[in-house]
Formats: C-alpha cells, structure tokens, sequence
C-alpha cells in the first residue's frame, strides 16, 4: 500500500475501514499533518539538518517523511544542493495547502478545547528584541486582567516569526515595521527609543565620532537576521562609515547578550529598555539613533483576512489600548 496513503488511514484510529463518507478518496493518495508538518519545517530552514533541529528529530527521520511524500504525490517536491535545499515549481504549489491543513487542524483542536471546557489560548510570536522587553510589558497586565488563557510565546528572528504567522501556528505578532508586508494587518505601534549599546565609557567624550568607534567592534544579537543586518547596514552606510571587521555575531540569548556586552569589546542595536537597568547603573551606555525611522519600530500585526477567536481579539484590542497611552 502507498506509505502515504497508510499514513491517511491511520487519521481513522478505531475504524475497521474508512467511513463511507470518505470512499471516494480511496484512490487518492492523502497528505497526512505530520507530513505537511515536516515538509513546512525543511521549506522554511532550506535544509534537511535544520529542519531536524526545529522538530526534535533526527535527520533522517526528515528525508523518510519527504521521501514518502514525494512518493505520494509522483513528483519531486524539493531541488538538493550543498548547502541545503529548494522547492521545485511542485513543492512551491504544495505548500501552501500544507499550511492551510496545518492551519484547520490547529483551528479543530482548539475548538473541540474549548466547547469541551478546555482553557482559550493566545499564540504570540515576537522578533527577539520584543521578548527581552516590549513583550512582557504588554502581555502581564492582559493575563493579570485574563487570568485562564493558556499563553504560548514564540521569539525568533523576524523572519521566523513572519513565517509562523504566514503559516496559522500564531494569532498575531509583534515584529519591527520593515518586516510587514501585504497580507498583514497592522494592529498597533510602539515607540522604543533605538540606539547602539555598549560598556560604559567605550566611546569617549571628545574623541572619535561614534560609528567610528563601532565600525571596529563586532556586533552581536541573540539571533542574527537578515532584518536585522541590513538595518545596521544601512545605519552605517548612512553615517558614511564602512565597519573594519566582521559585524555580526550571535550570543544565543539576551542573558548571555547581556553579560558580554558589560565585559567589553562589542556592542548591539536594541531598544532602550532593553538594557534600562544597566544603562541607569552606569554599566552600559546608550546612543540612540538620530532620526529613528517607523521601519525600524515594533508593531503589532495580524494576517490580512483571518477571523481571530475571541481571547486573541481580545488581546490586540487591549494592546492597541497599551500603545494609545504610551504614545
């Protein structure tokens, strides 16, 4: 029997055959969740190792799942090369079908919850900066005023999280504002003052204008992105400097950020209450960008045409509220 089609038989669990209703398929082949599931990691990681590390799995547990796939559907779904993979003119077609199965399956789920009793839930992606600051502002007096919903956060970088929205495993996000494009609903904005951070006293009163002094240190971030990188790009080109070294570096996450950056020899792009504790104890220092530009401002976006259940409506209706006041 083809694997995939055993795969589809296996929804039916107690059944001795297939309902009746489905007799019709019996000749077709049916794409299963957890095959979507695996074939949407590897699109969005280009390759078979990273999509592995995303769904906790081994490496050849990924090219089984696609090579059954492909089987199903007769035709390749995915171009191999050395540094990774890409969709065929097929695979690009199939995707989005596998998002929007994904995207019903989830949408059952919480329904089936919820009608039995089952807490709401509110799924949030942010960029990573958000979560160190912007995020747990916001969402603490949501879920002291809505004390039952079952809360997911998902941080990442911003193409990460524009992805998980694009693909239904979050209700909204919050993102910087040159990450939103035509299918997203712009929901809310927010004013964080952005500057360069580093250790105190690592650019001088009176001596080299300050992207000099930064164009010969590395830059690091929790997770680089390419966002992220073309926006110091630019702030550097602007300034008509050109970086002496290699810019960007990752340091996995903001504790670890946090601490290389008071130990001295580089510095970071963030907001300012990021670091507003150790800025006000004199550990770090804070240069905000001249001219802050809305691309570079966090927003709160949802996708275009999506009916919300009620506790995520609920939450963009009171984060827009939070922006209102701060601004």
């Amino acid at each position: 029997m083809d694997p995939c089609f055993k795969d589809g038989i296996n929804l039916f669990h107690g059944y001795k055959t297939v309902p009746s209703c489905y007799a019709g398929t019996m000749n077709a082949p049916l794409l299963d969740i957890e095959s979507a599931r695996y074939f949407l990691a590897v699109a969005q990681a280009q390759s078979i190792s990273g999509a592995a590390v995303s769904l906790g799995t081994v490496q050849s547990n990924v090219s089984t799942r696609l090579a059954q796939l492909e089987a199903c559907v007769g035709v390749a779904l995915l171009r191999r090369h050395n540094r990774g993979v890409n969709l065929t003119s097929a695979g690009e077609a199939l995707l989005p079908h596998c998002r929007e199965l994904l995207r019903l399956s989830a949408s059952a789920i919480a329904s089936v919850q919820q009608g039995a009793g089952g807490r709401p839930e509110l799924r949030i992606g942010a960029f990573h900066t958000a979560t160190a600051s912007l995020v747990p502002r916001v969402l603490s007096g949501f879920i002291r005023e809505n004390r039952g919903v079952r809360l997911t956060v998902r941080a990442g970088t911003s193409e990460e999280i524009r992805a998980c929205l694009g693909e239904g495993d979050i209700d909204c996000a919050f993102l910087p504002g040159a990450a939103v494009d035509g299918t997203m609903t712009v929901q809310a904005r927010f004013n964080e003052q952005l500057g360069w951070v580093a250790k105190a006293g690592t650019v001088r009163p009176g001596g080299r204008p300050l992207m000099q002094v930064l164009a010969g240190l590395p830059l690091y971030s929790v997770r680089r992105g390419t966002l992220y990188e073309a926006s110091v790009r630019l702030l550097f080109q602007d300034a008509g400097v050109t970086p002496a070294m290699p810019l960007f570096q990752e340091a996995g996450s903001a504790e670890i950020l946090r601490e290389m950056l008071a130990l001295g020899g580089c510095f970071t792009l963030a907001g300012r209450s990021v670091f507003a504790a150790e800025v006000e104890a004199g550990v770090l220092e804070f240069h905000a960008v001249a001219g802050q530009s809305p691309r570079l401002q966090p927003v709160l976006v949802g996708m275009r045409g999506r009916t919300l259940p009620e506790i995520p409506a609920l939450f963009i209706r009171y984060a827009k509220a939070r922006a209102a006041q701060a601004s």
